[in-house]
């Protein structure tokens, strides 16, 4: 079949070229960048942890699963960050280092970078997909392009370079879509590309299935529009009726995609949610995330320009009105649904600031960081302020049409036409560097910062290579090089904090935290560098300092490289020895403060660990049972507390721990396993994994699986009564629910290609 384009469709293209080539122009730094100061190097810590599973999995060290469910040690004494988090886009990008000449960090540089190049094209396929001429699809890929924001975590490049957030994952999923978005209008309305739907719907919920969450929060909005749509267009309340009689088809065809993109994702969706009570709520993150900014505050943007055009005349959010206008009288079908869209993503971005605890009976957002709808508002105003552009251009030139057609002899038309040619070009640069200005400076801005960060990153690099080769030489254990409160933010390595770089490089750290989702994430903040204990309970054998920095009088020197230098503490292990008799209970939000009035407690001192109930009121018979009523307030022996007025832990008598010995310990490729002698039986006694507790987590005892529990701060806690000699072996092991989702998810997806036209589900 022969391929053939018009001249409009010809230059069409070549335009969205040329775009892609300014795209490279203005982002070719970004594959120079040697090192990332922002949110990148969380995600390249992820593709070296998902690299060296791929190489345990070679082995046959490991099993394949764990690509879908393993255990980061990389922050915040560990997390299944893989339960609540993605990890496909990892595991294939670290998969690609075996094959390719290149570095795994190297290759995640080059596609995040190409993604966000190509990202107009995404915008562009997506308007042809849903059958809008060629000239709005440019449009709507030179917005993409365009946008720009105050740094709001939106679809500007903010978001995503060197010198911005580094949101990879957003980055990744952004790009799939506005595919996914177009199949899926296409499919509702057309009953076409049922299986693109969902596969590029699948694709973005691996990449970031917050993204997703947003797409889905549209999609049955679909169906509910269309009635108040016809009714707006009938003006008849008896037509509105017969029209949902005949929109059932429309709503079977909603179910049945929402469910096919459930079931795809099944395996990660069900235990994201029925393992909640495990995953943080941080206290530490700025409460606007969880809140966004109030319909005050986003009316103020959306109105001044901060929302499409930071720092430059508001061209997109003028014509976003133009368009909303323009979209609640059309009968075009899509763009009235999308004029309709952005008004509910708009709603919602008001968030919880404007609506209080009533936005919660939305499923998932209780917890959702609200403020990320900005992508819904951004992504539907692209469309739609692209759209009335196009309606202005498209009547401009009709108009011209006629001017010639009426007013210009036919010897002097060519001539017209030429003057007309050239003014628009000229016209039409000038606006495009006009509106480009703050993209241009920022993106030059970033350039400059890449070749100064790199500069400096040459000069220290040998030393600091040195000093990571020691390290992996060391047994393993938690790495302390500062915080972003303290000496540790000017602490670099080029302009990267050398925490970072060490969490990067695949080294478990204290002190950072790109994310928070482990419940240890809030209660970590209280590590005192000064103080031994703290670095006995959370595992902390290593520090690297600034070269001129004093350290602790407890640690000793290992090496001194450049402006670097290792120290090395004496620490009992992973596994540590201790008793509970005590057992807090309440939500996971509740812990915060009475954990830390056990840190300054002689319980803690004596090494009496509180066992840990995520249920409000709950006791365990026997043992001393302290509830927490919320935050700041307790129950104890019936009685209403303050934690500001009165600790539990105050005149507490913790009896002797017996002797142990402890004879080995070995770190496995999932796990740890040590071996102990207990020379008294002790009925409170435990042993404590420093690692956060996680229902995955299993633990043999003497070749027995034992059952485990949190205890303080929020360990592993694994019950030894009797004297004698235990081996324990601790592994974190793929959940088995979560496997046979994935086998199930196979099965149905094999029947339904196999059996699609019988059913035919496009109808």
């Amino acid at each position: 079949m022969k391929f053939k384009l018009s001249l409009k469709e010809s230059v069409i293209y070549f335009l969205l070229l040329l775009l892609v080539l300014f795209n490279v122009y203005l982002y070719r730094a970004e594959f120079k960048a040697q090192i990332d100061p922002n949110d990148n190097i969380f995600h390249a810590a992820l593709v070296a942890d998902a690299h060296s599973i791929w190489e345990n999995v070679f082995k046959e060290k490991l099993s394949p699963f764990y690509l879908i469910d393993s255990w980061n040690n990389s922050w915040a004494e560990g997390f299944s960050l893989s339960t609540f988090y993605a990890h496909l886009p990892q595991a294939v990008i670290s998969l690609f280092s075996f094959i390719l000449p290149l570095s795994a960090y190297k290759i995640f540089v080059i596609l995040r970078t190409l993604t966000l190049i190509l990202l107009p094209v995404s915008f562009f396929l997506a308007g042809t997909v849903l059958r809008l001429p060629s000239a709005a699809c440019l449009i709507f890929a030179f917005f993409s392009q365009a946008i720009f924001t105050d740094g709001l975590y939106g679809i500007d490049a903010s978001s995503f370079i060197w010198r911005g957030w580094g949101l990879s994952a957003q980055l990744f999923a952004l790009f799939f879509a506005p595919l996914a978005f177009a199949y899926t209008v296409d499919y509702l309305e057309n009953k076409r590309n049922l299986g693109k739907a969902v596969l590029f719907n699948f694709i973005v919920g691996q990449c970031h299935f917050g993204l997703l969450f947003i797409l889905l929060l549209g999609y049955p909005f679909y169906w509910l529009f269309s009635g108040p749509r016809r009714l707006v267009q009938n003006r008849n309340l008896r037509a509105l009726f017969n029209n949902y009689l005949s929109i059932f088809p429309s709503l079977k065809r909603t179910l049945i995609l929402i469910s096919l993109i459930f079931i795809s994702l099944s395996y990660f969706i069900l235990p994201f949610f029925w393992l909640g009570k495990y995953r943080n709520f941080s206290y530490w993150d700025p409460i606007w995330k969880f809140n966004s900014w109030g319909i005050k505050q986003i009316l103020i943007w959306l109105t001044n320009g901060n929302l499409f055009d930071f720092n430059r005349l508001p061209v997109i959010t003028g014509l976003l009105f133009a368009g909303l206008t323009v979209g609640f009288l059309s009968k075009h079908k899509v763009i009235n649904f999308l004029t309709a869209l952005f008004g509910m993503y708009l709603v919602l971005f008001f968030g919880r600031a404007t609506f209080g605890p009533i936005i919660d009976i939305i499923p998932g957002f209780s917890e959702y960081h609200l403020h990320r709808l900005i992508i819904g508002v951004q992504f539907t105003g692209i469309f739609i302020s692209g759209w009335a552009l196009y309606l202005i251009l498209k009547d401009l030139w009709k108009w011209q049409g006629i001017v010639v057609e009426k007013l210009i002899k036919k010897d002097q038309r060519s001539t017209y036409s030429l003057v007309i040619l050239i003014i628009g070009l000229i016209g039409s640069l000038f606006v495009f560097f006009q509106m480009e200005k703050p993209v241009i400076k920022y993106a030059k801005d970033n350039r400059l910062m890449i070749e100064s960060s790199n500069l400096k990153y040459e000069k220290d690099i040998i030393s600091y290579r040195k000093i990571v080769s020691t390290l992996r030489k060391l047994p393993q254990a938690r790495v302390y090089a500062g915080r972003v409160g303290n000496w540790g933010k000017e602490f670099k390595i080029g302009d990267t904090q050398v925490y970072m770089a060490l969490s990067g490089d695949g080294f478990p750290m204290i002190g950072f935290l790109p994310q928070s989702w482990s419940p240890n994430s809030d209660t970590e903040q209280f590590f005192d560098e000064n103080n031994l204990d703290y670095y006995q309970l959370y595992q902390v054998r290593y520090l690297v300092l600034p070269k001129d920095k004093e350290a602790p009088k407890f640690a000793s020197l290992i090496e001194n490289q450049g402006p670097y230098s290792l120290y090395q503490v004496t620490t009992e292990g992973w596994f540590s020895f201790g008793r509970t008799d005590m057992v807090i209970s309440g939500d996971k939000t509740d812990l915060l403060n009475i954990t830390r009035l056990w840190f300054g407690s002689q319980a803690y001192k004596d090494k009496n660990y509180p066992q840990i109930l995520l249920k409000k009121g709950a006791s365990i018979q026997g043992i001393t049972s302290i509830q927490m009523s919320d935050l700041n307030h307790f129950y104890f022996n019936n009685q209403r507390e303050s934690v500001w007025q009165k600790s539990p832990f105050v005149g507490k008598i913790t009896a002797k721990l017996p002797e142990y010995k402890k004879i080995s310990e070995n770190i496995l490729a999932n796990g740890y396993q040590t071996k102990i002698t207990l020379f008294d039986s002790c009925p409170d006694c435990i042993m404590i994994l420093k690692q956060s507790y996680f229902p995955g987590w299993q633990v043999i005892v003497n070749g027995k699986k034992t059952k485990t529990f949190p205890v303080f701060p929020f360990f592993i806690g694994i019950s030894i009564k009797d004297k004698g000699v235990y081996e324990i072996t601790a592994v974190y092991k793929p959940s088995s629910i979560k496997i046979l989702l994935i086998i199930l998810t196979l099965i149905i997806a094999g029947i339904l290609i196999k059996k699609r036209k019988i059913w035919k589900l496009s109808d």
